[in-house]
């Protein structure tokens, strides 16, 4: 697409309080709409999606490549028409995946397939997707604001998972690390992520499989 504010991009899809996008090497990114000025709030709180391979050694070590440059293949059109988007791309070391991600009102529906292993011959090998959320306080949000006017509008924040192990829904703190692969925190795995913060303008992010059962992290 050409025209702006969708320019470069190969798909977007419009909310009230988000527009989630494609880009042309099959990359995805939301943006978040301001609540007072119904406008696309910069990059500074985007949201990027990265489709990648997951390899899994004989020992449960995980290891990552991502989609490969100018890799992104489709007989689709460029648009903000599509109700459904389905792509093939190549990643670092010549696996082929498909990939396929749906419009359904406020939700996005991301599913796909390994079609070739390609060099990746050793292993387990899983098609997965990679959600980078950035410092939502960062000045954007509150400017030069001190650590405690930030720190008090976080206490509001709501976040939460599901276990797989226990199915136990633990609250945690968005001001505060926290390491999913502990078992301390995420015994077995996570099912759902609920995020809801300040800094979203009023969206509340879900992640989690459609049955609801598959582990995400």
């Amino acid at each position: 697409m050409t025209k702006s504010p969708w320019a470069g991009y190969f798909s977007g899809y419009a909310r009230r309080g988000f527009e989630f996008a494609i880009d042309s090497e099959g990359q995805c990114e939301i943006y978040l709409i301001a609540s007072k000025t119904k406008q696309r709030i910069g990059r500074s709180r985007t949201i990027e999606i990265q489709a990648e391979v997951v390899v899994e050694d004989s020992q449960g070590r995980l290891t990552t490549q991502k989609l490969s440059k100018d890799s992104f293949r489709t007989d689709m059109k460029p648009g903000l028409d599509h109700e459904e988007v389905r792509f093939t791309a190549g990643s670092k070391g010549d696996a082929k995946l498909e990939v396929t991600m749906k419009y359904e009102r406020n939700r996005i529906i991301m599913d796909g397939r390994i079609l070739d292993r390609g060099g990746l011959k050793t292993g387990k090998i899983y098609l997965g997707f990679r959600v980078k959320v950035p410092a939502m306080y960062g000045k954007s949000t509150y400017g030069n604001a001190d650590k405690k006017k930030v720190k008090a509008a976080m206490r509001s924040d709501r976040i939460r998972i599901t276990r797989a192990a226990d199915k136990k829904r633990v609250t945690l703190k968005s001001y505060e690390e926290v390491n999913l692969q502990d078992k301390s925190a995420a015994l077995g795995g996570v099912t759902e992520v609920s995020v809801d913060m300040d800094a979203q303008e009023g969206n509340r992010f879900l992640l989690t499989t459609l049955d609801g059962s598959g582990v995400i992290a």
